[in-house]
């Protein structure tokens, strides 16, 4: 994204009308805003890669500045304010920005109304920043007791690509979902486990081959994953498998996702053996998936590491192996990346996926330092890249696509 500093076709236009209806001209201008929704995109002439795109923010007379937060990786704010702050519209309570951006990408926005302008992009991100009420695409988040618990504005430009697999089609059959309330002596607090099952599920033919995965609320109700496996194993991209969703706790998951031992053991030892009871599951690690996204992603690669004998496919998208131990020293290697280093090859396949917007030192790094890690140890490892960043406008796909790497039907 670069800031675009002429003013775009649509502002100009905007203004002038301003100039000569007034009030008018504002009304009809969020008229056609409500019903197109926001940003505006236009085309740049003689630019078949690039689009110009128009944010707007309606404030009220009162609000002194307001920042565009556009979720693109930490890294690309350091001492950058002024591309980010948005300009007032004449004398009115609309602000915009323009940017030319890449027509293939897509990204989660924000603004911040009135920013203190601090170093703090993390707080910031969590803690102060706005969705775009103007937006007609935006992604509604719930807590466990399916509870509104935040939302976020994102932009999906022209070429984009399209998604195939996490979303419904109709006429494919689907399989069935039961819900549990896991407990364990090593959680903190109980856990909501929700399993999946394919259609015509046979509780006494061939075990299944399956997959567990972190955040499972998430992948859930914000990343389609139960359509998504509905839809491969219909088109038999992939063979009927089970699917183990285990949610995470807001107040807890930052522990339980950095390579926590206990957690790890409560998967292994306890929540697999009681799913071999219940559920027709294979025992042979190369038709088991550990799957999770961000500090999933990292839990994955460890539970591979530690547990190739009941995993033996990792799929890790936007893995944060920024992560370092207490005793970890510094040097040319991620963490994970010298933990890997110390062993013999262990019988693994791993899939990976980054976005080309993600922060450069915590995520694309350190993805691409293990990567080459993996591979000089001889395992396989399919790496992809998404046009995107570190949010959940491309997992749900790319799950589909490390899926189809790691199981798929030949």
């Amino acid at each position: 994204m670069k800031k675009y500093l002429l003013k775009s076709r649509a502002i100009f236009q905007l203004e002038e009308k301003i100039k000569h209806y007034g009030e008018n001209a504002i009304e009809e201008f969020l008229c056609h805003l409500k019903e197109n929704g926001t940003p505006i995109i236009e085309k740049l002439e003689n630019d078949p890669e690039n689009n110009l795109v128009t944010f707007i923010y309606k404030g009220d007379k009162e609000d002194k500045s307001i920042l565009f937060v556009p979720d693109i990786g930490l890294d690309r704010f350091k001492d950058n304010y002024k591309d980010f702050k948005m300009q007032r519209i004449m004398k009115t309570d609309l602000w915009y920005i323009t940017y030319e951006v890449r027509n293939n990408l897509r990204f989660v926005y924000y603004f911040s109304p009135n920013d203190t302008l601090d170093d703090n992009w993390s707080d910031r991100f969590c803690n102060r920043v706005i969705y775009d009420r103007l937006s007609k695409r935006v992604m509604i988040f719930k807590d466990e007791n399916g509870e509104e618990d935040g939302k976020s504005s994102y932009v999906i430009m022209p070429k984009s690509s399209e998604d195939i697999w996490s979303k419904k089609i109709e006429g494919v059959p689907t399989g069935n979902i039961e819900e549990y309330k896991f407990k364990s002596k090593k959680l903190e607090n109980g856990r909501r486990i929700r399993v999946y099952t394919p259609y015509e599920y046979d509780k006494k033919g061939k075990p299944y081959g399956f997959i567990v995965l972190t955040d499972g609320n998430d992948y859930i109700e914000v990343l389609s994953a139960v359509e998504t496996l509905n839809n491969l194993i219909s088109s038999k991209k992939i063979p009927p498998i089970v699917a183990i969703f285990i949610d995470s706790k807001e107040e807890t998951r930052g522990k339980e996702l950095k390579c926590n031992d206990s957690f790890c053991e409560i998967i292994t030892k306890e929540l697999i053996s009681w799913v071999r009871q219940n559920y027709n599951i294979s025992d042979n690690p190369e038709e088991a998936i550990i799957c999770g996204l961000s500090l999933g992603g990292l839990t994955a690669a460890y539970l591979g590491l530690n547990h190739s004998d009941i995993f033996g496919n990792v799929l890790s998208q936007s893995g944060y192996y920024w992560y370092n131990s207490e005793d970890f020293v510094p040097n040319e290697d991620c963490w994970m990346s010298t933990k890997f280093k110390e062993v013999n090859k262990l019988p693994l396949k791993f899939y990976f996926d980054i976005g080309v917007l993600e922060t450069k030192y915590k995520i694309i790094d350190t993805n691409i330092n293990l990567r080459e890690t993996l591979i000089s140890k001889g395992y396989n490892v399919d790496f992809q890249w998404f046009n995107g960043g570190h949010d959940y406008l491309s997992w749900g796909e790319t799950l589909a696509n490390g899926l189809i790497s790691l199981i798929g039907i030949k």
